[in-house]
């Protein structure tokens, strides 16, 4: 054979799968790889924590290994392999990622599809910045089953489609090995600082992944006439270094794994999406449910403990103006972060359980981000959406100040569960000797100078943390009185609490004001002792047994606590009953007589000076609410039939593109061109329809096997039908004559008629394969006869 045909053929043995079979080497390069992608996937327990991220893992790993197996054993180019792989991910994706969105567990929704579709795109930024583990939002799911799927689909098409052997042998074995390290780095950085046997899951990676590349890389520099039983002691030796290695390294890195708090995870550097400051702050809306709210039925509960306050939101960082929920610029120990977890929610850091309670809410009224809930939240589950957001991709909590917001708004309908733990309240005996919390607290800023001297007067002199809190709370009771600043009460006040209400509070006699005013005094004079105080403003506590109690804006209330260490966080109620406020008893100056001085005379005013500057209110017409409006369902109905059309249509279109530009190109040039171009499209026809075309042969030798193989297939074709192109298009090439343009059209002629009576015998299933399948056998005038 000579040298050309000799490497020609050493490239076809060593190149894997396209012929229809695979050899036992490529078997063994996949099955590393299935090992290393494993090894990959167990990274993601600690994102996840539940077993499903194995079940989506794996399978996205079969199903991507099973497009690149079935694609290259058929001979499907590799764009139409890659938009087979998504139109399995799309199929399969819903049985294996998200089952509780499948009909029946395994059939796609468009519930399930856009999950689907939104997972791939936005779940790996969701992944960074919520809290693990990760149940909710439900695409979240999709992550490792994308993952392993994109990376599957890529490394086992270049094991399957390029050589073992030759000079590109050990770029393929490199990028054979790059997805799973890719995969395993994305397991890490998407994780926790907790791992799952990171050191024995490294040092056996490592391990596998360098035996096989030290072995893949000697043995495509062997020739294929080595001996059968040597290359079997090779693998077989090979094997027995690699379990020797896993053994070893897992062991090894089991013992020598590195401290948690050297792992470096990318969510430690990721900000959560939502930043309470976007939003009113809660206690400056106080006054609003206090008085426009006050008989409005904002929500109901079920099976309340008794006198258990119901918690709205926790404030801990003042301004000069109002007291905010802690953004996500300003993290600190007390405050917290606000992120997306699933029903189950952990236990704040600073925090010991007292009675558990599962209480049912329905909202009525009730119209906010806020979401009302008692003590500290183990679980949540919310009822049946009837909005066009689901509560369980929208809703956000803080565990550190027990706080829920939803940012989709917690409106009319909506109904959860909670299952609550209340803090443990120890008496001030047992507080006595307990120091206040060591805890890094958001900034307080713009704290009137009226604070530092009422906070020193109230504490006293006692040298306990528990007492001089007694006593600052005891005073503000004594001193002041309670209102709400309606009309019935006895004298007015002001709404409030910035820095001049403050003022006005303690500064004027008497002191008169509401939870919002006597909060805010508490928590400012906390603060300049050094203690670790916030504001938390929710709803008066009832008693509903196992009945049903309705809360009213009447109900609003507004606490402190106090952090102590090793207990938790310890309510103040600084807010006096007492409504019976005396008059303003400050003494008004007399008058002294001044003397008559002349006016000057009155001149009429100009007609600019009668116009006052007046807000209008906005003019815009109001919209039709009777309007048309397609429903929601019909937006996602359409994109699924064109998402389903675009990977049915788009790679058949752009092949048929591809197939026509290459039969122009094949169809101009001389006469001799044009008639090795007529034969190549012939046989392109035909590998395209699913035959074995020879990769070396002449062109009467690949007429024959084609001749043949239609024969077995019981296709009809004239028995010379393909031996007389062939013949004609050797003489056009290789006997030096003129081709003339007429008879370059006549063989053209004769090979679409043979592709279309050959195609039409072919069968529906196979057309439709071959539409989707482009082939380039050779250059025009390339073969030899």
């Amino acid at each position: 054979m000579p040298p050309a045909a000799t490497a020609r053929a050493e490239k076809t043995a060593g190149r894997a799968g396209w012929a229809g079979t695979m050899t036992a080497s490529v078997w063994v390069d996949l099955a590393v790889f299935a090992v290393l992608a494993g090894i990959a996937i167990l990274g993601f327990a600690t994102a996840f924590g539940h077993l499903g991220y194995l079940v989506a893992g794996f399978g996205g790993l079969v199903v991507g290994s099973a497009v690149a197996v079935v694609c290259a054993l058929f001979r499907v180019a590799m764009p139409m392999a890659v938009l087979a792989g998504i139109v399995a991910y799309f199929l399969f994706g819903t049985a294996l990622a998200l089952p509780h969105e499948g009909l029946l567990v395994v059939v796609p929704t468009l519930a399930s599809l856009g999950d689907l579709a939104t997972g791939a795109v936005f779940g790996w930024s969701d992944a960074v910045t919520l809290r693990a583990p990760l149940e909710a939002p439900p695409y979240l799911a999709v992550v490792p089953f994308a993952a392993a799927l994109v990376v599957s689909l890529v490394c086992v098409s270049v094991a399957v489609r390029m050589p073992s052997r030759g000079r590109r042998a050990t770029l393929r074995a490199a990028l054979i090995v790059a997805g799973p390290t890719l995969l395993l780095l994305a397991s890490i950085l998407l994780g926790t600082r907790e791992s799952v046997f990171a050191g024995g899951r490294g040092i056996a990676f490592a391990a596998i992944a360098l035996c096989w590349l030290g072995w893949r890389i000697r043995s495509s520099k062997r020739s294929i006439a080595t001996d059968a039983g040597l290359a079997r002691r090779a693998i077989a030796g090979s094997a027995v270094v690699v379990a020797v290695a896993v053994v070893a390294g897992g062991a090894l890195g089991t013992i020598a794994a590195p401290a948690s708090s050297q792992r470096f995870v990318v969510r430690d550097a990721v900000q959560p999406p939502f930043d309470p400051l976007d939003y009113p702050a809660p206690l400056a809306s106080f006054r609003k449910y206090a008085n426009d709210l006050r008989k409005t039925k904002l929500f109901s509960a079920t099976n309340i403990p008794n006198g258990t306050l119901v918690r709205m939101a926790t404030m801990d960082s003042y301004d000069g103006i109002v007291w905010s929920v802690t953004g996500p610029g300003e993290q600190t120990d007390g405050s917290g972060s606000f992120e997306l977890l699933g029903s189950t929610i952990p236990a704040p850091p600073l925090f010991t359980a007292g009675a558990t309670s599962t209480s049912r809410f329905a909202v009525l009224g009730y119209d906010n981000v806020w979401l009302p809930t008692l003590g500290y939240t183990d679980n949540l589950e919310f009822g049946k959406s009837t909005g066009s957001a689901d509560p369980r991709q929208t809703v956000r909590v803080n565990t550190a100040t027990g706080t829920t917001a939803v940012t989709s708004g917690v409106s009319r309908g909506m109904t959860y569960t909670v299952d609550a733990t209340a803090q443990k309240i120890p008496n001030d005996k047992a507080l006595k000797n307990v120091p206040v919390a060591t805890l890094a607290m958001p900034s307080v800023t713009n704290v009137p100078d009226v604070i530092a001297s009422k906070a020193e007067e109230y504490a006293g002199g006692s040298a306990s943390a528990i007492q001089k809190l007694r006593n600052i709370e005891r005073s503000l009771k004594k001193l002041g009185y309670l209102s709400h600043g309606r009309a019935t009460d006895p004298v007015p006040s002001r709404a409030g609490e910035g820095a001049d209400r403050m003022n006005d509070l303690l500064q004027k006699t008497p002191m008169v004001g509401d939870q919002e005013q006597y909060t805010s005094a508490f928590a400012l004079m906390a603060r300049h002792l050094g203690y670790p105080v916030r504001v938390v403003m929710g709803f008066k506590g009832h008693s509903s047994g196992k009945g049903t109690v309705t809360y009213t804006g009447d109900d609003v209330t507004a606490w402190d606590e106090v952090a102590f260490q090793g207990v938790g966080w310890v309510p103040f109620f600084p807010t006096p009953t007492k409504t019976d406020a005396p008059k303003d008893q400050t003494v008004k100056p007399k008058l002294q007589p001044q003397p008559q001085v002349r006016q000057p005379p009155n001149t009429p005013p100009k007609a600019d000076d009668l116009l006052t500057p007046v807000k209008t209110k906005d003019t815009k017409p109001p919209k039709d609410k009777t309007a048309f409006s397609l429903p929601v369902w019909t937006y996602y109905a359409s994109g699924g039939v064109l998402l389903v059309a675009a990977a049915v249509f788009l790679p058949m279109l752009i092949v048929a593109a591809r197939k026509r530009r290459r039969r122009r190109r094949r169809a101009r040039g001389p006469g001799d061109l044009q008639a090795a171009g007529a034969w190549d499209e012939l046989v392109d026809t035909f590998g395209e329809l699913g035959y074995r075309v020879p990769s070396v042969a002449t062109r009467r030798q690949t007429a024959a096997a084609l001749q043949a193989q239609s024969a077995e297939q019981g296709i009809p074709l004239e028995s010379d039908a393909l031996s007389s192109i062939a013949c004609e298009a050797d003489a056009a090439v290789f006997d030096g004559t003129v081709v003339s343009d007429e008879r370059s059209s006549q063989l053209w002629h004769r090979v679409e008629q043979i592709r279309t009576s050959v195609s039409t015998s072919a069968g529906w299933l196979r057309r439709r394969i071959a539409s989707y399948r482009f082939t380039r056998s050779r250059k025009p005038g390339a073969a030899s006869s």
